[in-house]
């Protein structure tokens, strides 16, 4: 809402009834201009105010497009759920303000909506100093590597793996050299190596099984049992298994697709049929992703079409070769038509323990589908029970395929992070939340890849032994390394548990911005002038603007804006409820609101501005108030100002920013950017519809701004984002949830 302070009132009842009826168009026109002429200063302050509040906004827009600053993540974007519940929490935010003035109750008013706007200034101010005060942060990009193999196996905290270079097994455990020039793991010195006869060439299979002490291989043609420290042969056998691995000492294979048997050197399984038993029918050891030895006697399998747990028999059955099922244990299926494409087994996030001193059942397997599905289950020591905090599926997070996963530290900080390769992307998320505070393109592929990762120091981290990671990435069609370096900037403090585990951190430009908050609060409270309000108010808007605008993509954004200009004119033609918000706001000289002075004796802090019962055009017809005679002139006084409300920047300013974020790539206008360019025309679009407005409020009447500010930033989006990316501009696969 948009309203004049003492200047114009008699002019709204001069142009509202004696003038318009006696005089006509022509007489009421030239009022028009008159009071134009009269204010210029003020509105043009305004515009200024308004443009420079949402200029701010795209300054800071960077900073906030990001998954963690997102008011409903990264998937909330495109749901119009959420968007009715921000809606709605104006409404009812609107409503329990009124209900408190009512009851004179303007002490819990004043702190609440203080409270809430030292929030929204730190959204501004935060990003501010750390643009001027922070280490401009390293990013991640792959770096081709030299090198060939297939990654057959990474530990499950994802700092060692093995590696099938065709005529030998290598382990790695530290390819941190890759930070300081050494590349691939070719440059790396393996931990240990061991010769592979091939007799199959490039098309068998191959697969390695960790188990207590020992890697078991397999190849089809034969089997060998390593010793997991030094690669020395412990035993082997020509038996041609598809997967083998180790529980309590005894030998298991998988034979052909779905036969399990118990290997002893000492005896002909194969004519001794009550020591062979039958896998699930789903699954198939040709598509064989993982393998891990939970207990003595329970191994967990994941292949393509079938993941579960299986019970090791230490005893013979009494059946026939062939009618006797492995015990299931536990189970989990792909949708149908779908087929499960990786998975890890690792610490989980959700442990609330640092991974350094996490027990063997704080682990989580994760499971990644050709339909971009991503499940997880937490081993409790026992069984396997639904992880629910991972949402992935119901934020719609993936397009699929998933093409590898890995539970791994990034900063070696005691908090893992998953890793997740979907199509051509990888992204990290981290926190209970499984923020998204990273993605990159991945190399050019198909299939499945591998992932591993390692640290090198940190400097500025040095002294609580965080670390840079360093990415090792294997593809079909080579290898890649990329550095996930912890924050350039040397952290003020780092708050860390008794065992080490990562709290947090702050930085000085963190600090100063939250000082420089308070103050900010404390001057407003104490002195709230109009400069202070409007330098308060400028930069909430602009932190308010940049939140909003990143978490909804700009279709949402029109409907709300849509929603919020038909509000806004019913608050203020009809239930006139807006009108008494504004007295509440003016008298309790609060920054939801910017002040135009009109005259250099202008003070906010002598305000007693009435706005219900102003909007009408002269008094009400049983008043018994006779008509206000037309005044010959209208000069500005020094204790007149135009007042708009804070919401009459942010929505236009909304628009802008969600289209910064949201609009494809592709050149605009006049060497811009296509999002920039239609983010711009959207704002010409709101200060024309500014001054359109102006008409109106410069007679005294409160107006509802939102009908024609919303209208020209809609206007001026549809004009540029649709002729430069076509329906693009428009369709964003909405959802209700």
């Amino acid at each position: 809402m948009k309203w004049a302070s003492r200047l114009a009132r008699p002019m709204a009842n001069e142009a509202g009834t004696e003038v318009a009826r006696s005089r006509g168009a022509p007489r009421h026109a030239e009022l028009v201009l008159r009071a134009l002429a009269s204010q210029w200063q003020s509105m043009l302050t305004m515009a200024l105010m308004f443009t420079a509040t949402i200029l701010i906004s795209i300054w800071i827009q960077p900073y906030h497009d990001r998954a963690e600053s997102r008011a409903f993540g990264d998937a909330g974007t495109t749901k119009a759920g959420w968007l009715a519940i921000e809606f709605l929490a104006i409404l009812a935010f609107t409503a329990i303000i009124l209900w408190l003035a009512k009851k004179k109750l303007d002490w819990i008013i004043k702190w609440g909506v203080l409270f809430i706007l030292w929030i929204a200034l730190s959204f501004t101010l935060v990003p501010i100093a750390s643009f001027m005060m922070d280490a401009e942060e390293q990013p991640f990009a792959f770096r081709d590597e030299p090198g060939a193999g297939e990654m057959l196996w990474v530990s499950d905290e994802a700092n060692a793996f093995i590696v099938d270079n065709g005529t030998h097994l290598l382990m790695f455990s530290d390819v941190g050299g890759l930070e300081t020039g050494s590349v691939g793991w070719a440059g790396a010195t393996p931990v240990w190596e061991h010769e592979i006869p091939n007799e199959f060439g490039e098309s068998r299979t191959r697969r390695i099984v960790p188990g207590p002490g020992v890697f078991t291989y397999c190849d089809k043609s034969k089997w060998m049992q390593l010793d997991a420290n030094d690669g020395s042969l412990i035993a082997n056998g020509t038996d041609p298994c598809e997967i083998s691995f180790s529980s309590a000492g005894l030998d298991w294979m998988i034979y052909s697709q779905n036969i399990l048997y118990w290997d002893d050197p000492d005896r002909d399984y194969q004519a001794i049929h009550n020591w062979v038993w039958m896998m699930p029918e789903n699954f198939d050891a040709h598509e064989f992703l993982l393998g891990r030895t939970l207990t003595d006697n329970s191994m967990l399998l994941v292949a393509e079409r079938w993941a579960g747990i299986i019970e090791l028999e230490d005893e013979q059955h009494t059946g026939e070769f062939g009618d006797v099922d492995v015990t299931v244990l536990w189970e989990f299926y792909p949708d149908s038509g779908d087929r499960f494409t990786a998975a890890t087994f690792g610490h989980s996030p959700w442990s609330g323990v640092n991974w350094f001193d996490a027990e063997d059942t704080d682990r989580l397997l994760i499971i990644g589908s050709d339909f971009g599905r991503l499940d997880g289950f937490t081993w409790n020591g026992s069984g396997m029970e639904n992880e629910e905090h991972m949402a992935f599926n119901e934020r719609e997070a993936f397009d699929g395929p998933i093409r590898g996963v890995m539970l791994a530290d990034d900063w070696r900080d005691g908090q893992p992070n998953l890793w997740v390769v979907d199509g051509d992307r990888m992204s990290m998320f981290s926190g209970s939340r499984m923020v998204e505070e990273l993605t990159v393109s991945a190399p050019a592929g198909e299939g499945a890849v591998g992932m591993s990762l390692h640290t090198v120091p940190n400097e500025a981290w040095a002294e609580v032994g965080y670390e840079d990671g360093v990415m090792i990435f294997a593809e079909s069609e080579g290898w890649h390394s990329g550095v996930a370096h912890t924050p350039a900037t040397e952290p003020a403090y780092i708050f860390v548990d008794e065992s080490g585990y990562l709290i947090g951190f702050l930085n000085w430009s963190w600090i100063v911005a939250i000082v420089l908050s308070v103050v900010l609060m404390v001057l407003l409270t104490l002195y709230p002038e109009w400069y202070v309000v409007n330098t308060v108010g400028i930069l909430t808007g602009a932190g308010v603007i940049t939140i909003l605008g990143v978490s909804f993509v700009p279709t949402l954004i029109i409907f709300f804006m849509v929603a919020a200009a038909v509000y806004d004119a019913y608050a203020v033609y009809r239930s006139k409820h807006m009108l008494d918000l504004a007295d509440t706001m003016i008298g309790l000289k609060l920054p939801i609101l910017l002040v135009a002075p009109q005259g250099k004796g202008y003070s906010f802090l002598e305000e007693e501005a009435v706005m219900s019962g102003a909007g009408d055009g002269g008094p009400p017809a049983d008043s018994g108030a006779a008509p206000m005679k037309p005044l010959p002139q209208a000069e500005p006084k020094s204790g007149d100002a135009l007042f708009m409300g804070l919401g009459d920047v942010i929505f236009p300013g909304m628009l802008v920013i969600s289209a910064l974020t949201f609009l494809p790539d592709g050149a605009g206008w006049f060497g811009m950017s296509l999002a920039l360019t239609t983010g711009v025309v959207a704002l010409i679009g709101g200060l024309v519809g500014y001054f359109v407005l102006m008409t109106y409020v410069a007679m005294g009447r409160p107006q509802a701004g939102l009908p024609l500010l919303n209208g020209g930033s809609i206007l001026g989006y549809l004009v540029a984002g649709v002729t430069l990316a076509g329906s693009g501009a428009l369709s964003f696969g909405i959802s209700f949830f």
